[in-house]
């Protein structure tokens, strides 16, 4: 008879038919652990292994300790050996509370250690009350016919002042702590009755049963796909300054509430998807579409809530949120290269994923008329090829928090541009000019003379690349007509009205540029000639 070397077992379908003699033979009960999770974005898959003596002939092998959102379709069971694997049968294990849920043991520990405290705190109270009692009963000090003389009651009268001064004080303050102790120890005593009375959990058990030609030890390795983790990714980009690189440090925050701690666990975060399974591969029409650069399609998230989207239903958590972001076609795998501790408690954990260095060409922006200060920008090359995931971006610059960008991977672009905050050391400054600025009416018009100019100067001891933006109105009325009558060689997008100077200044040079126009329109018209905005302020 052959006897495969290595025999496989894949459940693909959710009704598995057990032989009737599963439980003849040696049973042997094992709880193989974790050695190994893969995290995709939305869901997870648990690989681990088990070494188990197998007597000749049948075998019932029952893996226990499985995550209750195992999901039944995805179990696979390989042993290798002389043997055959008969049947494998997921099921239902309910197990006690206390070792089906984690956060028992840590709120019983909890509860130890505030009794302990709490016992600490009333043996302070007694013994400072003790002391108390003590100098009230000795309060008379020179006994019913004794002379004291002044100097002597007063230093006892100061003595007594502080030292039941010292023991009120120490009493408020242990009788205030072992409320506050108190009042945590209710909560969480009402936190682990919660947990008690539910009676135990669900747990997932693999019953295996294997034919074993002889006596042998095996080694059975399972893996399974398993539902309510995920993670999510999370940037830093830090630059020292404005001329070395960026460096990008890519994390992830990893959430696991699969009822099972995860201790010192081996991670690989993937954008694959598990849902696919083991169907082959199968291509659909490639659409190409498109927006315009300014367009409102830039690629941003769509948010939901649990089991909204019903094609990955069997994956969400239902009490978390959820998006839909776009990832590379070819999925990406991510090693982690140290072990991690992710409790099973829905909260999500910070892993480091990896670190690069990406080159960066720095400039400045500077748009006076809606903030006076320049802007130091970084146009980052090479993010494309990092497999990042869309995602938030903290940005540094010069060990300050700058703030929060984003990445966005749906876009053609092969460069990321970062704002790295106001550099006080560039000057920019804008003034109207006064004789050049008139209104007129004539005839049946009615013009508006517009000139301002503008003076960039740097201050910093290097070079600098620098933008300079305004803009003249565009008008959305065939009545209204804008024409511009001074540019100093800016360059006009007329479609939006913006007016751009590229600008390169040595330290301590200065360069000004005027702009103007003139607005006409019928001398009726309510035609407002200055933009503003609207701001929050206080009422009183």
């Amino acid at each position: 008879m052959h006897t495969p070397m290595r025999s496989t077992f894949t459940l693909l379908a959710l009704s598995v038919t057990f032989i009737a003699f599963a439980q003849s033979g040696k049973l042997i009960t094992v709880d193989p652990g974790i050695e190994r999770v893969t995290v995709y974005l939305n869901g997870g898959e648990v690989r681990t292994s088990a070494d188990v003596d197998l007597a000749a002939g049948l075998n019932t092998i029952e893996l226990k300790e499985l995550s209750q959102y195992l999901y039944v379709q995805s179990v696979q069971v390989a042993i290798k050996g002389d043997l055959a694997i008969l049947s494998v049968n997921p099921a239902e294990d309910r197990i006690p509370p206390e070792r089906s849920e984690p956060r028992i043991g840590r709120l019983q520990d909890s509860l130890v250690m505030l009794n302990t405290r709490i016992i600490e705190l009333n043996d302070r109270i007694g013994a400072d009350q003790a002391a108390k009692d003590m100098l009230t009963r000795n309060y008379d000090i020179g006994g019913a016919n004794a002379t004291t003389t002044a100097e002597a009651l007063a230093k006892t009268a100061d003595f007594f002042h502080d030292r039941t001064l010292k023991l009120n004080r120490d009493i408020s303050v242990a009788v205030r702590e072992k409320a506050e102790l108190e009042e945590v120890q209710r909560h969480v005593r009402a936190d682990l009755e919660k947990l008690e009375n539910a009676g135990g959990r669900e747990r997932k058990k693999v019953t295996v049963l294997v034919n074993a030609e002889r006596a042998m030890r095996a080694k059975v390795e399972l893996r399974y796909l398993v539902a309510n983790t995920g993670w999510s990714p999370a940037y830093d980009l830090v630059a020292l300054n404005n001329i070395e690189p960026i460096t990008l440090r890519y994390k992830a925050q990893v959430y696991n509430n699969t009822g099972i701690d995860w201790k010192k666990m081996n991670l690989v975060l993937s954008t694959a998807d598990p849902s696919l399974g083991a169907s082959s591969p199968e291509l659909v029409r490639w659409q190409l579409g498109g927006s315009s650069s300014t367009g409102a399609d830039q690629g941003g998230s769509e948010q939901f809530r649990g089991n909204t989207n019903p094609s990955i239903n069997a994956w969400n958590d239902p009490s978390q949120h959820y998006e839909m972001i776009t990832v590379s076609e070819v999925s990406a795998e991510f090693k982690i290269k140290r072990t991690y501790d992710i409790p099973s408690d829905a909260r999500p954990y910070m892993v480091e994923v990896a670190e690069h260095s990406l080159p960066a060409a720095y400039s400045y922006v500077a748009a006076p008329k809606v903030d006076r200060d320049a802007f130091l920008m970084a146009r980052i090359t090479g993010w494309e090829q990092l497999d990042l995931v869309d995602g938030p971006a903290n940005v540094y610059y010069e060990d300050s928090y700058v703030g929060e960008s984003r990445i966005n991977t749906a876009g053609i672009n092969d460069t990321l541009d970062l704002s790295l905050g106001r550099d006080n050391d560039i000057r920019v400054e804008r003034k109207e000019l006064e004789d050049r600025t008139s209104r007129r009416i004539i005839g049946s018009e009615r013009k508006q003379t517009m000139s301002y100019e503008i003076t960039v100067k740097n201050t910093t001891s290097a070079p600098i690349h620098l933008v300079l933006r305004d803009q003249v109105p565009v008008s959305m009325n065939d009545q209204i007509k804008v024409e511009v009558l001074e540019l100093s060689k800016g360059e006009l997008d007329a479609r939006e009205g913006i007016v751009s100077w590229p600008m390169d200044l040595q330290p301590g040079a200065s360069q000004t540029v005027k702009l103007s126009f003139e607005i006409r329109h019928p001398k009726g018209w309510n035609v407002t000639y200055r933009s503003r905005i609207r701001r929050q302020k206080m009422k009183f």
